[in-house]
């Protein structure tokens, strides 16, 4: 028997007890990482998220001082309130909901694989857990980690109300919360749906359904506080603006100077809603204006998704450039690979779910700008398409 059939079998005798240990891995290497970082905030927008979720303690709502806001999407600073709550504010206790989330995705990650095969389930649950720029994000307090998890459950607890609608509440829900933690990731239901089919109309009105309940509260409230209809946040105009003026690259991000912008409006002493339309409206004169220029920003802001290091605001803080690069192209190779062989070996339904997630987040984020760690939930789709080939590849050497 060859060598790699012998492997293939005894991974496909263990996966579930490969995946239960690379929960367990996760957890050490992530929360080990976390214990060496300690109490330290090294970015911007942890000290905003921080912010937000010190201000839900206090009583006075979502709020920046005394005033409430909608500038950040809510649903990150609420999964920090109750680590906050029991920790004192604890930096160090609030990290752990990401390296809690990060054990998660392993978790769903294999059981949204192994749909293609148990092998390929125990595959993705181990890079998942080993991948370093995972393991770097989930132990600062962003929200991406978070979002993948959420962005997992809502794809297998989706495709299971394939079979029971029942399996549409928890997608719907999870998609919901997603909505409000990640926005950009709310178009990606309707592609679900599609996946769904048309014959479980009752799975897809159960999940639409569902997946507004959160939403729709949000934007209530911030009708009733902020006197306006905002869809999620108001941070739009402003990633809109970061991304489409004469100044941006493809990859320079909140790195772009837009001063001139910001003292504009505060000549004209607009809120927080009237900036959000300014600076939305300015950045859509800016593409009309030059369509060309802005054509190839756009297609440079797509290409920059699938680099493996970033201009950073905060220069000399990022994970290393060589190690993200080790790490993520050869998963993209053979993600590609898969979709090159498709014809010979066709391509799952989850393979094509994940497929299509990546092109349409991809061409979405590029409206705005692109940042590595916005791609985070993009990379786990890349390793099942990676995995996917694996097994392609070791059906092929078994049937040999």
């Amino acid at each position: 028997m060859p060598r790699s059939v012998a492997v293939f079998d005894w991974l496909n005798a263990r996966t579930r007890q490969i995946a239960v240990a690379a929960v367990g891995l996760s957890l050490l290497l992530a929360g080990g990482y976390a214990i060496m970082l300690g109490n330290e905030l090294r970015y911007s927008d942890e000290h905003v998220y921080l912010e937000l979720t010190q201000s839900l303690v206090d009583g006075r709502g979502f709020a920046f001082g005394t005033g409430a806001t909608a500038y950040r999407p809510p649903g990150y600073p609420f999964l920090l309130l109750p680590f906050h709550l029991v920790s004192g504010g604890n930096v160090f206790v609030m990290r752990l909901v990401g390296v809690l989330c990060l054990a998660g995705a392993v978790w769903f990650g294999y059981l949204l694989a192994r749909r293609i095969s148990p092998v390929a389930g125990a595959l993705v649950a181990v890079v998942t857990a080993a991948y370093p720029l995972f393991v770097y994000t989930a132990t600062t307090l962003y929200p991406q980690i978070p979002a993948l998890l959420l962005l997992l459950m809502t794809f297998e607890f989706g495709l299971r109300a394939r079979d029971r609608w029942v399996w549409a509440i928890p997608s719907g829900l999870s998609a919901g919360l997603l909505t409000i933690t990640v926005p950009s990731f709310a178009p990606t239901l309707l592609l679900l749906v599609l996946f769904v089919g048309w014959r479980a109309r009752k799975a897809i009105v159960v999940l639409l359904v569902a997946a507004a309940i959160i939403p729709v509260l949000w934007c209530v409230r911030n009708a009733v506080v902020m006197g306006s209809f905002i869809p999620v946040s108001t941070n739009n105009g402003v990633n809109l603006l970061l991304g489409n003026n004469p100044d941006a690259t493809g990859s320079s991000g909140t790195s772009v100077d837009v001063s001139a912008y910001e003292r504009r409006a505060k000549e004209l002493d607009l809120d927080e809603v009237g900036i959000d339309k300014f600076y939305s409206d300015q950045a859509v004169e800016w593409i009309k204006a030059n369509p060309g220029a802005a054509a190839n920003l756009y297609a440079a802001k797509v290409a920059h998704n699938f680099a493996y290091s970033d201009t950073l605001k905060t220069e000399g803080q990022g994970a290393s450039d060589l190690l993200a690069a080790l790490s993520y192209y050869p998963l993209l190779a053979l993600a590609l690979l898969r979709v090159m062989v498709s014809k010979r070996f066709p391509l799952h339904r989850v393979d094509k779910l994940c497929l299509w997630a990546i092109v349409l987040n991809v061409l979405l984020l590029a409206v705005f700008f692109t940042r590595i760690r916005f791609r985070v939930p993009l990379d786990e789709l890349t390793i099942i398409l990676a995995a996917s080939t694996v097994v392609a590849w070791w059906d092929r050497r078994r049937t040999a």
